[in-house]
């Protein structure tokens, strides 16, 4: 029967495509209606009113297994010498332990469910230290270095290079802001345009505003862009109202105001400040702030691709089902307005072309190691009361 095709599609494609009988609805009173009864369609059974209970519910004919659309983080970090270069600076206050917590977030399961990149700056021909003649030139260097070439490119957040890139590194030299921030967006627009449908943001992470210790002043420092917070707000803004790109802003240490222009400007609302009067809590800190990030982009809707011709689409057969990590199954409830913040959503229940899960059942899944979503065909779709 055509079903079984439908079927095969929907277990490679998330296709929300219900398997009954040759053209027939499989949501039916037999009578041309959705009333008392439910119609399997492939021997005429009624089923109960109730939709199933899980994907082995006698009535589900076919699964399709789905994960939440992965949301990439690109990372820009901050290692200039006030993170801590020594003898002047402890890296007690701020490398270690922002690195600890940074470090802490890609080992995390729960970052199987995110891709990343991550670059540091200032990176590029340092002054080691520079002298007078010679600290110009090195910062200029340093300015014009490509940030838009991570040291580690997007993989999946959980990948052991991100430790091992930040055990290898650093701190050291001045803050080239907006030339970093200006690579994280070059950066972020490629992989925007290579992973069409998933959630593309840029994660700065900073000890201070832009600029240099030069000749004993502090200065921009960068000639060949304005590396001014107003410069780096300005490239912000327009990645965030031309391409989508939201920046977010971690900002470690006090005095750091000023990065709430940035935040604004990349559609954040406002940084995320880290306070490092208890170095002991500055871990736990970021970690917070990098999971507040995770849990407010990682995508909860799923694309409906189109049957396959001559096949229609029967919304009222498919149910969604959140697996846990010890595999135990909730199957939620169709709410059409999201009534029920536990249920889940068409985007057009004319003509539905996504599922979209709604307030608490999408932090639900955010919270899942895997993000783990089922999709059961053939059962009538359980529906929410409220």
């Amino acid at each position: 029967m055509k079903s079984a095709s439908i079927c095969a599609l929907a277990a490679v494609a998330l296709g929300l495509v219900a398997c009954g009988s040759d053209g027939d609805s499989t949501f039916s009173d037999g009578n041309g209606g959705n009333g008392t009864g439910f119609n399997d369609g492939a021997n005429g059974k009624q089923l109960p009113e109730i939709g199933p209970t899980g994907t082995a519910s006698a009535c589900v004919s076919e699964v399709a297994g789905a994960s939440l659309a992965p949301t990439n983080l690109i990372f820009m970090y901050d290692k200039s010498g006030s993170m801590g270069q020594t003898p002047n600076f402890d890296p007690n206050l701020k490398w270690i332990p922002v690195s600890e917590g940074m470090k802490a977030f890609f080992a995390d399961p729960y970052s199987k469910t995110l891709n990343a990149s991550l670059q540091f700056f200032p990176d590029g021909d340092l002054p080691d230290p520079p002298g007078p003649a010679d600290a110009q030139r090195d910062v200029n260097e340093v300015c014009a270095f490509d940030y838009a070439t991570p040291k580690v490119s997007l993989m999946s957040a959980a990948d052991a290079q991100f430790v091992s890139a930040i055990d290898g590194t650093t701190p050291e030299g001045g803050t080239p802001t907006t030339p970093a921030l200006a690579g994280a967006i070059s950066y972020a627009k490629s992989v925007a345009a290579s992973h069409a449908g998933e959630k593309t943001v840029i994660v700065f992470v900073t000890d201070g505003e832009p600029g240099f210790n030069i000749d004993g002043t502090f200065q921009p420092g960068c000639q060949n862009m304005t590396n001014t917070v107003d410069g780096a707000a300005s490239i912000a803004k327009a990645a965030y109202e031309q391409d989508k790109i939201s920046t977010y802003v971690i900002g470690v240490g006090p005095s750091l105001d000023k990065l709430n222009e940035i935040a604004t400007a990349g559609g954040t609302t406002s940084a995320l400040m880290i306070d490092i009067s208890d170095p002991t809590a500055t871990k736990g800190k970021i970690i917070d702030a990098l999971n507040g990030i995770r849990k407010r982009e990682a995508a909860c809707d799923f694309a409906v691709p189109a049957p396959p011709q001559g096949e229609t689409l029967d919304p009222l057969a498919v149910n969604v089902v959140l697996k846990q990590p010890d595999g135990s199954e909730s199957v939620l409830g169709y709410s059409k307005d999201c009534s029920d913040a536990s249920g889940w959503q068409y985007d057009n229940a004319a003509a539905p072309s996504k599922i979209l899960l709604c307030q608490s059942s999408c932090g639900d899944a955010k919270a899942s190691s895997e993000g783990r979503i089922s999709i059961a065909f053939g059962c009538k779709t359980k529906v929410s009361v409220r």
